[in-house]
Formats: C-alpha cells, sequence, structure tokens
C-alpha cells in the first residue's frame, strides 16, 4: 500500500511599507522618501507581534516566515529592517532594485524563484502593486484548495471592505509543492490585519 506526501501548505505574507514622508531628503527621489515616525512605529509594533504571540494574530498553525523579500526603495527596507529587528529573531532580507515600480507578473517571478525549502516568505513592497498581487492570488472568492484552517471567505470582498493602508499585512496560504507552481487565484486568504498593532 502506497502512501501519499502532502506537500506542506507554504504562506505568503505580503506587507505594504509603512507610512513615508510626503517628500525626499533634498536632492532625492520618491525611492529615497523615508518612514515618518508612524511608519517606523507601525513596522516596530507589526515586528514585535511576529516575534511574540503564538500564534500569530491567532492564525493556527502558520508559522512566522523564514524568508523576506523587498524593494530597494528607502521606506521598504526601513519597514522590513525595523520589522525584523523587533522580532528578535534572524530572517534573510534580500532587496531588489528591480522590485521598486514593479507590477506584478514582476513580483510573481521572484516569488517562484524562492527555494523549496522555505515555508514562509513576506514580501514587502509598494502600492497599488501589492493589493493587486492579492487580488489575483486569491482569485474569484479568495477560497482556494489549499487545505489551511480559518480561511478567511470571500477573500477579495474582506480586501476592498477593509482595504490595503500603510503597513497592512495579508496572510495567504498557497497549497503547492513549491514556489514555481504559485499560480493567479490559488491561494487562500487567510488573515489582513493594519495598524495600529
Amino acid at each position: 500500500m502506497s502512501t501519499s506526501v502532502k506537500p506542506p501548505v507554504r504562506h505568503l505574507w505580503i506587507l505594504r511599507h509603512g507610512k513615508a514622508a510626503s517628500d525626499a531628503p533634498w536632492g532625492g527621489g520618491d525611492r529615497e522618501r523615508p518612514l515618518t515616525a508612524r511608519g517606523r512605529r507601525d513596522a516596530t509594533a507589526l515586528g514585535k507581534r511576529l516575534g511574540g504571540e503564538v500564534p500569530i494574530f491567532g492564525m493556527d498553525g502558520v508559522p512566522a516566515p523564514d524568508l523576506a523579500v523587498c524593494s530597494d526603495a528607502v521606506r521598504t527596507r526601513q519597514t522590513a529592517e525595523l520589522l525584523i529587528e523587533a522580532t528578535g529573531r534572524p530572517l534573510p532580507l534580500d532587496s531588489y532594485r528591480s522590485l521598486y515600480g514593479a507590477d506584478t507578473d514582476l513580483v510573481l517571478r521572484y516569488l517562484r524563484e524562492i527555494d523549496e525549502g522555505v515555508t514562509g516568505a513576506l514580501v514587502v513592497g509598494h502600492n497599488p502593486t501589492m493589493h493587486h498581487l492579492i487580488w489575483e492570488l486569491v482569485g474569484g472568492d479568495g477560497v482556494g484548495d489549499c487545505g489551511a484552517a480559518g480561511g478567511a471567505p470571500g477573500g477579495r470582498a474582506v480586501l476592498e471592505a477593509q482595504g490595503f493602508p500603510t503597513c497592512a499585512l495579508a496572510v495567504l496560504a498557497i497549497g503547492v509543492g513549491g514556489w514555481e507552481d504559485l499560480a493567479l487565484g490559488g491561494c487562500t486568504l487567510v488573515g489582513l490585519f493594519k495598524p495600529p498593532y
């Protein structure tokens, strides 16, 4: 009798950067806009939640991410770095220039290249791309066949009702054998959170 091994449920953590200053320091452009005091506070508070409580935000069976990817804009790097520092745990962070201003297709290409051993990945980016990414991954009703308990029914409806402001976090369950199989419409929205944390 042969038994098949079910692949682990992977989780994608999608985070919009924290509140940023409306202007860059003298001589800088949009890419150089830093976080405001509120943006720093929100990122730090979120990191403390991720590093402290179990289960995280009451999501049973959802481990913290073990890899982070972000755009190289000042505000996304600051958000990711403050969050990681506040968790009190090491978390590898890869920053890419091309993720600044990227569309969802490019973000998906990066995600599909994640090593198979990673079961949870955090991507920190910009709107409207992060909002569109969630929208496309959860598909029509937002309930995929990912085997995750506690999935939010009507993922798109939840996203529309709550919005995706600065430092908002969406957690998606992905029931695929590897990141390379990440497909549009094949994810379950497990949780959607926003400041204050």
